[in-house]
């Protein structure tokens, strides 16, 4: 899959070399031939899993249509993603908001209209099963996953990373509909954020005392995902956009490796964003910092384990890829800000 198999492999090695990163240039099409079918095999997909944008088809296809283009994958893409819409998981790995970005990226590439009804279609799912919640007098979305009802906020199956996949294609909503979900998610936010006079984090789940700081839960994530928000839709989540960086800078690099999900990559992305957004060197500054300490523990945990992590999302690959931002100064998340 994209997430954490040979499909995020290929797209990474793929990317490097379309952006003049990397020389490294391979024939790919035997292997994205049989991926998809091997994918559901090994994961022993249920029916409502097989769609995944990260985890699945569509992020598989996604890949091999990137490399060899046919109506035949395109198609396939496209029926995948009508089936997810209603998608009960309301999350980003499994249900609909990774599909329809994946929509939104073939609409990019390819200008066909049913791209954008697709992509329209889910986002229209998506906002009428925003929900508020009376306990916490904010609009949430329940996620039915992996056995159990739950309610999270962040990067990782939560609010955040939905209202991402919605807000990416704005050009295409009605204006009303945007203000209304970045309005409804700035406050959820601001009510359910831990703060001091500095810092600021968020908890996994609505109502949870469990405080991560990385990008699949925590401040760094809930900034991946927002901080492309216009400026001024609610300044007090402006202020809390600025405490989660100092919060994720003074927290330091995480020791559970060089990552994305879980790691300093993905943490310091957040000080990509929040350069992005504010044009302050010092957010650069810190992501280089980050980057220099990720390629340390890229060193280390290699010679410690004898291999490298190949995977997108959890290995030195997407480390890979941070570092070309950080060179570069942008923020282009990968498969979330770019494909």
């Amino acid at each position: 899959m994209l997430y954490f198999g040979a499909a995020g492999v290929i797209w990474t090695l793929d990317y490097l070399n379309k952006v003049g990163a990397t020389a490294v240039k391979e024939d790919y099409s035997i292997a994205l031939n049989e991926l998809a079918l091997k994918n559901r095999v090994e994961m022993a997909l249920s029916e409502r899993e097989t769609a995944s944008y990260w985890m699945g088809d569509v992020g598989i296809l996604l890949v091999h249509w990137r490399l060899f283009p046919t109506d035949v994958i395109a198609d396939a893409i496209h029926r995948a993603v009508l089936a997810n819409e209603n998608n009960p998981t309301r999350e980003f790995m499994w249900g609909a908001p990774g599909t329809m970005l994946a929509a939104l990226f073939m609409y990019e590439f390819t200008g066909n209209r049913r791209w954008k009804e697709a992509y329209l279609q889910s986002v229209r799912q998506l906002v009428g099963e925003l929900e508020k919640n009376s306990e916490h007098d904010c609009y949430v979305w329940t996620q039915d996953l992996y056995g159990r009802s739950s309610i999270y906020l962040g990067a990782g199956h939560g609010l955040a990373a939905n209202v991402f996949a919605i807000a990416k294609g704005r050009d295409f909503l009605d204006q009303q509909i945007f203000s209304l979900v970045t309005s409804r998610t700035a406050e959820t936010l601001v009510r359910t954020a831990s703060v001091d006079p500095v810092y600021a984090n968020w908890p996994a789940g609505l109502g949870g005392t469990r405080y991560l700081v990385q990008h699949c839960h925590g401040a760094p994530g809930i900034i991946n995902c927002i901080a492309d928000f216009p400026h001024g839709v609610n300044t007090s989540l402006d202020r809390l956009l600025i405490q989660g960086g100092e919060l994720t800078w003074k927290a330091g690099p995480l020791v559970k490796g060089s990552n994305l999900c879980h790691g300093t990559a993905g943490n310091g992305y957040a000080f990509l964003k929040l350069y992005q957004r504010t044009r302050k060197p010092m957010w650069l500054e810190r992501a280089r910092a980050f980057a220099m300490h990720a390629i340390r523990q890229y060193e280390c945990h290699a010679k410690q384990y004898g291999q490298l992590r190949y995977s997108l999302w959890t290995g030195d690959l997407g480390l890979a890829v941070y570092l070309w931002d950080c060179m570069r100064g942008e923020a282009k998340f990968p498969t979330m800000d770019i494909f």
